[in-house]
């Protein structure tokens, strides 16, 4: 009997520990969101406001809007990287299999792996980091979808479109 409530505290131990870490995984989830959004949101209003004060054609504009997007994202990715590294060290909420993690630009490629949700599979994160990682995914499919938005409304605003031409073939079967 003593040994069955020894089992049962370090049951109890055990469990008490996971939900901890599952915790903190999702406190490190949430606050990475709430950290990204913003960096996300700067870029582009900077990009639609305090950029239109730096004279540019508009084709250079377009040009500009564009690399500073994938900039804003690599920034973005990077403050992944860095929650991973940190979640697999020093946090250890969970560890990655597959393909060994060496170094920083290893967690940097994971990370860009999966924010844009290419999931290659060639590393693959466990127990919590999974967690962080589908938070990741997600919050890439977010800001992509804004940033293709945001450089298509610049795009209808700065590019003229020309009228399109019908072929003469069709003008003239169409007259008939």
């Amino acid at each position: 009997r003593i040994r069955r409530l020894g089992l049962l505290h370090l049951e109890i131990n055990i469990s008490l520990e996971r939900k901890a870490e599952m915790l903190v995984a999702v406190l490190m989830a949430v606050s990475l969101v709430v950290v990204t959004f913003p960096i996300h949101y700067v870029a582009l209003r900077w990009m639609s406001s305090g950029m239109a004060n730096i004279p540019m054609r508009s084709n250079l504009r377009i040009f500009v809007i564009v690399l500073m997007a994938l900039a804003t994202h690599l920034v973005v990715i990077g403050v992944y990287a860095v929650a991973f590294e940190h979640g697999e060290g020093l946090l250890a909420l969970g560890s990655f299999n597959g393909r060994e993690l060496t170094g920083s630009l290893d967690y940097l490629y994971f990370s860009i792996v999966s924010y844009t949700s290419l999931g290659l599979g060639d590393i693959f994160p466990s127990e919590h980091l999974r967690f962080i990682t589908g938070v990741e995914a997600l919050n890439g499919l977010l800001l992509i979808a804004w940033s293709g938005s945001f450089t298509y409304m610049a795009m209808s605003q700065l590019w003229a479109w020309q009228t399109c031409v019908e072929p003469a073939s069709l003008r003239t079967s169409a007259k008939s």
